[in-house]
């Protein structure tokens, strides 16, 4: 017979069974919230990827709770495998994830408000053998089948899937604007500034010491510093991106001359290989850096468009244009005199790094004709620097400071802020 005092409802052995069955409750009931919020999601969800096979071959299977299309390039530098789709969500535990075989990374993210992207990187140069499409318990699954090429096979693979890839070579809006002529201000209207967070979607940026992912922190804070200036009559702000979408270097560039920006700001919060850095710095461009953290900062965000498998075509030969010539030494001019306000104002709520105006060859600063700096909120190779970027707090001062600056400079350059001229935010 069992002792009441050993099983009954007052015991331990009750109280284990109590709190089992809340566990039980609590599983079941995330389960249900997570399955709920796929199925609103209107479009195929990933649901598992997996891959196996050896140093010779490996075959990759990604399972979707729909039928889903994909179109496929390979890229070299290091060997990628890239799979583009109309917008998917993701439904599995990117933890959980592990491969074996040719295929060592994954990469995924969303490219567009229409379009995602994953990006599978393999140790060695390879083909697609076959890429099949099948159905099981109900799951749709996307099979490719890989295996170790030499270089010259490799080589003419990439070059006829990325002639024959239909996703992401479609024309975009920017693409349907054509060449934009230079911006020309009149002092009338009001100012407008652009402001762009760094990285997002397939590209996350710098990850912290601590796990904060650089795209998601500098996207909080564009929204916050957004806020700040909407309050100030007669300026109007622009966003690069509102939501966790990839953007091309070169796009963000265009959509600052499409809006016909009077100054584009750019934020980061990037990652050194020297920890003991920190503090915030503010960049404008030039053809040499200003210092080797400097130079490493631009190689880094230079790389974003390999980082999402963005092939950039061939530079144009150097514009010889006396006028366009001109534009850009007087835009230098202005960035530069916005880069030591910014200064001037983070020193006041914010540490400042050594040095705080520094310059590189960022190619999103590019713009002839648009005033234009990168401003390095702080490192996330610093533990103090990434602990202060996920402070709300912390981020609201720094944003009222640097809309203090891009008030001043607005006022600097001649424009009158004032009730009646601004414009709603897009």
């Amino acid at each position: 017979m069992e002792r009441p005092d050993q099983c009954g409802p007052g015991s331990p052995a009750g109280a284990m069974r109590r709190l089992a069955a809340l566990l039980c409750a609590a599983l079941v009931s995330l389960a249900l919230s997570a399955m709920t919020a796929l199925a609103a999601f209107d479009a195929p969800v990933a649901i598992d990827v997996r891959a196996a096979g050896d140093d010779e071959a490996s075959r990759l299977i990604i399972s979707f709770d729909r039928p889903v299309s994909v179109d496929h390039k390979l890229l070299g530098h290091p060997y990628r495998l890239v799979l583009d789709f109309e917008r998917i969500g993701y439904g599995f535990d990117p933890d959980a994830l592990s491969f074996n075989g040719l295929v060592s990374t994954m990469r995924y993210g969303d490219m567009s408000e229409d379009a995602s992207r994953m990006i599978f990187e393999l140790d060695k140069p390879f083909e697609v053998v076959e890429l099949s499409t099948g159905s099981a318990d109900g799951l749709y699954r996307l099979i490719i089948d890989v295996r170790r090429a030499d270089q010259e096979t490799f080589q003419a693979a990439m070059l006829d899937t990325m002639a024959t890839s239909s996703i992401v070579a479609r024309s975009t809006k920017s693409d349907r604007l054509g060449a934009i002529p230079l911006a020309t201000s009149t002092g009338d209207g009001p100012f407008t500034i652009v402001l762009d967070a760094g990285h997002g979607g397939i590209d996350s940026g710098a990850v912290g010491v601590g796990g904060t992912r650089e795209k998601d922190v500098v996207l909080k804070f564009a929204r916050q510093m957004r806020a700040e200036l909407e309050e100030v009559p007669g300026v109007r702000v622009v966003m690069t991106r509102e939501d966790d979408i990839f953007i091309p270097l070169d796009e963000r560039v265009r959509f600052a001359r499409q809006h016909s920006a009077d100054l584009f700001v750019s934020l980061h919060a990037d990652s050194v290989r020297q920890s003991y850095v920190r503090g915030a710095t503010v960049y404008t461009i030039s053809d040499r850096a200003s210092d080797s953290v400097a130079a490493e900062i631009a190689e880094s965000e230079n790389l974003s468009d390999s980082i999402a498998g963005i092939v950039r075509e061939d530079e144009r030969s150097p514009v010889t244009d006396i006028l366009v010539d001109l534009a850009r030494q007087e835009t230098l001019g202005f960035s530069v005199q916005f880069a030591r306000l910014a200064v001037s104002h983070i020193s006041r709520t914010s540490r400042i790094i050594n040095n705080p105006h520094r310059f590189a060859g960022f190619r999103v600063l590019r713009a002839p004709d648009v005033p234009s700096v990168l401003v390095e909120l702080g490192y996330l190779s610093n533990r103090e620097d990434e602990k202060l970027l996920n402070r709300p707090e912390w981020r609201a001062a720094l944003a009222e400071e640097l809309a203090a600056a891009v008030t001043e400079f607005a006022e600097l350059s001649g424009r009158r802020l004032v009730a009646g001229t601004g414009a709603p935010a897009e």
